[in-house]
């Protein structure tokens, strides 16, 4: 059963980022400056970029704690459970509706449906089996690792919204830790995941099983595609400017207006 704390926190991450979002748009509350091109109408993609780079803050060093105090998260995937973890998952969730809700507004469906896909498919996952039947939550603790490396593509996208050069010091930094944290932790993460599903088989659902075989191997590809294109982008590509790097999608024409 849902307890009130996953609930009270998922509904307090999710309003947290909504305040976020509203301080960000307003120049009197903003704390930080806005890029030029970002601020009239496409400053929802920054934004949108700040908030992520938050919950992937939030997330990752609170994921790392988890597992830090809480070993049992790698050894017992399927029924450790506590507090801690039980909020780490919160955050997230209350995060991807806040998102979803976002993403509605100002792109809508047609350019932005794998994005919601994806959305909604961890948090009908995060509420029903995390919180509702308080399992599997070692999974969802293992995967927030991942934002370590989130951290390092939302920075960079944060540096070609500011017009940093591909070729500045402190592009070509991040950019280090960037590769880094994506092989060791995204990459090396999604390719753990198999034989861990593959042990735990027998303590879950035949159908549960081989859905989240086919869910990891189907990350696993697209993060590998999405590897490919970040190497080319920041190693190979000729091109300098923010708004055509093929990464990422920062043309300022490209969206619905607020």
């Amino acid at each position: 059963m849902f307890t009130p704390s996953s609930l009270l926190t998922t509904l307090v991450s999710c309003l947290g980022f909504w305040i976020l979002n509203k301080s960000l748009n307003s120049n009197n509350l903003i704390i930080i400056p806005v890029p030029g091109k970002y601020a009239g109408l496409t400053r929802y993609k920054w934004r949108n970029v700040v908030g992520s780079l938050v919950h992937a803050t939030v997330v990752s060093i609170v994921g790392a704690f988890c597992l830090y105090t809480t070993p049992q998260y790698l050894q017992d995937r399927v029924e450790t459970y506590t507090s801690l973890g039980e909020f780490n998952i919160a955050v997230t969730i209350g995060y991807l509706i806040y998102d979803t809700r976002d993403l509605l507004q100002h792109q809508g469906v047609t350019s932005t449906w794998p994005i919601l896909l994806h959305h909604l498919t961890l948090i009908s996952t995060g509420l029903h089996m995390f919180f509702y039947h308080q399992r599997l939550l070692g999974y969802g603790i293992i995967c927030s690792l991942i934002e370590f490396n989130s951290v390092f593509l939302h920075g960079r996208q944060l540096l070609l919204m500011y017009s940093f050069s591909k070729s500045s010091g402190i592009y070509k930094m991040n950019n280090v830790f960037n590769i880094f944290t994506y092989i060791a932790f995204r990459l090396a993460i999604f390719t753990t995941l198999f034989p861990f599903v593959w042990e735990d088989c027998g303590r879950i659902t035949p159908l549960l099983c081989n859905g989240f075989l086919l869910c990891v191997s189907i990350l696993l590809v697209i993060n590998l595609v999405l590897f490919y294109r970040l190497i080319k982008s920041d190693f190979f590509s000729t091109n300098r400017k923010d708004d055509t790097d093929i990464l990422v999608n920062n043309n300022i024409n490209n969206g619905k207006s607020r």
